[in-house]
């Protein structure tokens, strides 16, 4: 059964997506759609059962964040059909799910502090840690992070730092530091592109100003 896809590509996250990457996680979401509870979800070579192949599993994702190769691969592997839909940002993502989206799809991506909130909403389902045995293989880091103690109801899916990728040819010497994007505005203009996301761009401006990424006081 071939893996049904949704996706799609704008052409901006093409670019950005690995080049300014944050932490992300793999989260539940706190769907009702019959048959499709975190309980089913095969783990450790499991077979799935007949109510498992019955319907697809249904991914919310970032694009490009896995191959079309990896879904048809993983429906081979379990006889589960994939259909995968992609958003643009965090809070594209938990507006969707707080609008009612939630009853459309199985699995998330959001970011860590996304996960975060979302718990606080009641927007997701505990994980049947039982079914999960790769728990025990997670860095420690993120065997219990702060945004989801004991990985309630999240797994670390992948990491990363942000970044400037810069064109030598164009700008030398590039770009040593975030100020460098207020000091050079009138040869940038037009010309730069950034992650439309919220805290990649309040990070950048709270680093170039010597606060922490994670700065949470108002003044």
């Amino acid at each position: 059964m071939p893996a049904q896809s949704c996706r799609s590509y704008p052409s901006r996250r093409r670019f950005l997506q690995f080049s300014a990457a944050t932490v992300s996680t793999l989260a539940l979401a706190n769907c009702q759609r019959a048959g499709r509870d975190a309980s089913e979800v095969s783990a450790g070579g499991a077979k799935p059962t007949a109510t498992n192949v019955d319907q697809p599993l249904y991914l919310y994702t970032w694009a490009d964040y896995a191959d079309d190769e990896v879904f048809k691969r993983f429906t081979e592997a379990t006889g589960i059909a994939l259909e995968v839909q992609t958003y643009e940002s965090n809070e594209l993502m938990l507006t969707k799910m707080q609008t009612g989206g939630g009853q459309q799809f199985s699995i998330l991506y959001p970011s860590d502090y996304m996960v975060q909130q979302m718990i606080e909403l009641g927007l997701l389902t505990p994980l049947d840690q039982a079914r999960l045995p790769g728990l025990a293989d997670l860095r420690q880091p993120w065997q219990s992070p702060a945004y989801d103690p004991n990985n309630t109801h999240s797994v670390s899916l992948s990491w990363g730092t942000t970044g400037l990728i810069y064109d030598t040819t164009k700008l030398s010497p590039g770009p040593m530091d975030w100020d460098y994007l207020w000091e050079q505005q009138s040869r940038l203009a037009g010309k730069f592109t950034l992650l439309d996301d919220m805290r990649e761009t309040l990070g950048a401006t709270l680093s170039s100003l010597g606060y922490s990424y994670n700065a949470t006081d108002p003044a």
